[in-house]
C-alpha cells in the first residue's frame, strides 16, 4: 500500500474509532456532571476538531500528499486523549469505563501508535500526485455544522442531561 494512503486509512480508522466513543451514545456512558460545563464543552470541542479534523486530513493525504505535521499532530491527540483516560488521569469519574470502552481506547492507542510510525516512514519522496485537494465548499460548511451538533450533544449527555 502507498505509504500516503496508508497514512490516510489510518486517520480515518482512528476518526471512526473517536466517533464511536460520543458521549451518549452507545458506548461512552460515564457521568461527567461533576466537570463544570465549560470544561467539557472545551474538551468536547478538542475532541471533535480532532475527529471531523482527522477526516479532512484523511481526505487531503489521500488526494494530495501526507500532511507529516498535522498527520503526527493527530496522532499525539489520539493517544494523549487515550492515555489519559486509560491511566485515571482525565476525565475522571466514579463510575468506570466499560470493558467496551476500554477496549476502543486501547485499539485508537495503537491506531496512534501505527498512525505515528507510518507518518515518520512515509518519506519526503511521497507528495501526492497533483490532483487538488480542496474540500468542497458545501461540504465545509456542512461538517462545521455537524460539529457544533456534536459537541453541544456530546456535553449535554456528559453532563447527564
Amino acid at each position: 500500500m502507498n505509504p500516503r494512503h496508508l497514512v490516510a486509512l489510518l486517520l480515518a480508522l482512528s476518526a471512526i474509532n473517536l466517533a464511536l466513543m460520543i458521549p451518549g451514545g452507545f458506548v461512552e456512558t460515564r457521568d461527567f456532571s461533576a466537570y463544570p460545563a465549560s470544561v467539557l464543552a472545551a474538551f468536547n470541542i478538542f475532541l471533535t476538531v480532532l475527529g471531523l479534523g482527522s477526516l479532512v486530513l484523511a481526505w487531503l493525504t489521500w488526494r494530495g500528499g501526507v500532511r507529516r505535521v498535522w498527520s503526527m499532530a493527530a496522532a499525539v491527540g489520539f493517544a494523549a486523549t487515550y492515555l489519559l483516560d486509560l491511566f485515571k488521569i482525565f476525565p475522571v469519574t466514579p463510575v468506570p469505563m466499560s470493558s467496551l470502552l476500554e477496549t476502543l481506547e486501547w485499539l485508537g492507542t495503537a491506531l496512534a501508535i501505527l498512525l505515528a510510525t507510518a507518518v515518520l516512514t512515509a518519506g519526503s519522496r511521497d507528495a501526492g500526485d497533483g490532483r487538488t485537494a480542496a474540500i468542497p465548499r458545501g461540504l465545509t460548511i456542512a461538517m462545521g455544522i455537524a460539529g457544533v451538533g456534536i459537541v453541544i450533544f456530546a456535553t449535554i449527555a456528559a453532563m447527564g442531561g
